[in-house]
């Protein structure tokens, strides 16, 4: 396992983990991130944005690793939306002078999950070699499809630099 697929597990670790407690304890979250909740609909807010919005999110990106048709899709998705979240919270930085241990801890967390992410997507749109039933190389994209035959071969040649 290298970097790159290490930091896209901890992009899903991050956000289960934001889930969880925003889904689990929706007080604590509440508090963590500075927010009164001052009725019970609040609750229901915490518990919806902060923890099962995350918990899909997770699940997005932990999709996205997956070497199944769709895979880059759902990894773009995931990075869109992890980098969202982190350019939000950089303008609340830059902005309105948000410059505090945990609003730090959180851009910094975000920030490796949409590294994670990232680099993840670049690499699953690098071609795999893949042999046919006679033992000959052929070219295959992320999804593990033969990419085609002469025409693709000259595609993946192009796309690998050769």
């Amino acid at each position: 396992m290298n970097v790159r697929s290490q930091l896209v597990y901890v992009a899903v670790v991050i956000t289960f983990a934001l889930g969880l407690a925003g889904l689990v304890n929706p007080h604590f979250t509440a508090r963590l991130l500075g927010l009164d909740v001052v009725d019970p609909r609040g609750l229901s807010q915490v518990r919806a944005t902060f923890g099962a919005l995350h918990l899909a999110l997770g699940a997005v990106i932990l999709r996205g690793t997956l070497r199944r048709p769709g895979a880059r899709s759902y990894l773009r998705a995931g990075a869109l939306l992890v980098g969202a979240v982190f350019a939000g919270r950089l303008l609340s930085v830059l902005v309105d002078g948000v410059v505090t241990l945990v609003n730090v801890l959180f851009l910094l967390s975000e920030g490796v999950a949409l590294t994670g992410v990232l680099l993840a997507l670049l690499g699953a749109g690098r071609l795999q070699p893949a042999l046919d039933a006679v033992g000959q190389p052929v070219a295959v994209g992320v999804t593990g499809r033969r990419v085609g035959d002469a025409a693709g071969h000259a595609v993946a040649l192009l796309l690998v630099g050769v």
